[in-house]
């Protein structure tokens, strides 16, 4: 049971490599899921003010 073999572990540049991947991945995906939303969004809110300026 020695902690130190490295046979099994990863190098430090490895994880923040790892890390770095993850975040890169999550900073793409959350920018396309927040332009999606906001366009919808805006979507919603110039038909409804196109549908008010129509019945006024």
């Amino acid at each position: 049971m020695n902690k130190n073999s490295n046979s099994d572990s990863i190098s430090r540049d490895e994880v923040n490599e790892m890390i770095e991947n993850a975040l890169r991945r999550h900073n793409r995906r959350s920018t396309i899921i927040s332009s999606v939303l906001g366009w919808i969004l805006i979507g919603g809110y110039s038909f409804g003010l196109f549908q008010a300026v129509q019945n006024v």
